[in-house]
């Protein structure tokens, strides 16, 4: 999981095609040290020196850092951080999270000639979720819940590695948002958002910048209302688990707490 407690910002003027200099700015993270972070700072900045001079493929295999402020350490495998645009996220190394946005479309010209579909998207979702879980993986678990986009997924019994292609294959079945799938792969962790997207509750929006420099007033007061407003929504809503049957995690138990799964309000 690529999440650091410490962080350096390096700032470096460099050519480009011979030009008029250009300032860059990249960012190192480290669990060591402040200067371990600087180290990994310096190197970036000079990689990005080495791609701007042919080496094309250099970023090719890089695996994305989670740039966000660390707010709570729940064990060695699992933690929350905070988002570029203010909402809580948990960051989970092997309990697998699916993210579903949209219903799965039959292929082939055999969808051509089907009855219309007259359940509703988020009911398709939930269905083809029962359908996998009554068949081909009936020794897993599964909690579905409601989101305001689609369906959030939870599997049970058994560590997923995210970086895996079986992890992929598993993802793709279920028809998981492809950006989602790849992020963790790349962030080598599964995520979901414990609080709502602010204009979802119709509240102005506020960058969160990270690392930042001293303090600021002006987001820690946005931070106060938001976090204030936020208890006025939920994020998905639990509708059922199913599939083989195991207990909750102490990670799944705070997950529906923190998002109100069990509650009857909006969903944000």
């Amino acid at each position: 999981m690529k999440l650091y407690k410490f962080w350096v910002t390096e700032n470096q003027k460099i050519l480009i095609d011979d030009e008029i200099p250009q300032e860059i700015t990249c960012h190192g993270g480290s669990n060591i040290s402040v200067e371990d972070a600087r180290t990994k700072a310096l190197e970036k900045i000079e990689k990005v020196k080495r791609k701007i001079h042919g080496e094309k493929h250099l970023f090719d295999e890089y695996e994305v850092e989670i740039r966000e402020e660390i707010l709570q350490i729940i064990d060695d495998h699992s933690a929350i951080t905070r988002n570029r645009y203010g909402a809580r996220v948990l960051n989970v190394e092997n309990l697998m999270i699916l993210d579903i946005d949209k219903p799965k479309v039959a292929g082939g010209l055999g969808g051509l000639f089907k009855k219309k579909d007259t359940r509703s998207p988020k009911d398709q979702m939930f269905d083809m979720v029962r359908d996998l879980a009554r068949t081909k993986y009936k020794e897993l678990g599964f909690r579905i819940y409601e989101t305001f986009q689609g369906a959030r997924v939870i599997v049970l019994g058994r560590d997923f590695d995210p970086g895996n292609h079986e992890t992929r294959t598993i993802m793709n079945e279920f028809n998981c948002d492809p950006l989602y799938a790849t992020l963790c792969q790349k962030q080598e962790c599964f995520r979901a958002r414990l609080t709502p997207k602010p204009q979802r509750m119709k509240m102005r929006r506020h960058k969160v910048q990270f690392p930042r420099q001293g303090d600021d007033p002006e987001l820690q007061q946005w931070i106060t209302e938001y976090e204030n407003e936020s208890r006025s929504f939920c994020v998905c809503k639990f509708v059922e688990q199913v599939g083989a049957s195991y207990p909750l995690s102490e990670v799944i138990r705070l997950h529906d707490d923190l998002t109100g799964a069990n509650y009857r309000q909006p969903l944000a």
